[in-house]
């Protein structure tokens, strides 16, 4: 028993409220269990900043997850600010100073990518997720 119904013990059972009701449309209208977030899907990274990793040879890029997922393992594309863009590989991520496997949307993260020029690399630069296919 709800708290509607608690308060409201002769609410009709056909009766919804307007959130009910708007989840019922999104459920039937536009929602789809394929759309989650998958392997091939859409991703993309605001870069914040860059920094070199002397012992590897790579680049630490920090910034913000602004759509779907990114991996470990995962072929990327850097766009460039200056119209140039790179393909390049995520060789590790880290979120909150936590190594891990995926970073998600909305989340603040640092990849390791492999060997580039750290001042290639400019802050609001986009990186985005290669789509397999």
């Amino acid at each position: 028993m709800g708290l509607l119904d608690k308060l409201f013990p002769k609410r009709e059972k056909d009766f919804i409220t307007d959130d009910e009701r708007e989840i019922r449309e999104y459920e039937e209208n536009e929602y789809r269990a394929e759309s989650g977030v998958a392997d091939n899907c859409h991703a993309e990274f605001i870069v914040t900043s860059a920094a070199p990793v002397t012992t590897s040879g790579g680049v630490v890029v920090r910034g913000s997850v602004t759509e779907g997922t990114f991996k470990t393992g995962d072929d990327i594309i850097l766009n460039l600010r200056n119209g140039q863009t790179l393909t390049n590989k995520i060789n590790g991520i880290s979120v909150y100073s936590r190594l891990c496997d995926t970073a998600t949307e909305g989340q603040t993260a640092e990849f390791l990518i492999g060997a580039l020029d750290v001042k290639m690399i400019k802050r609001n630069d986009i990186i985005k997720k290669m789509i397999k296919e």
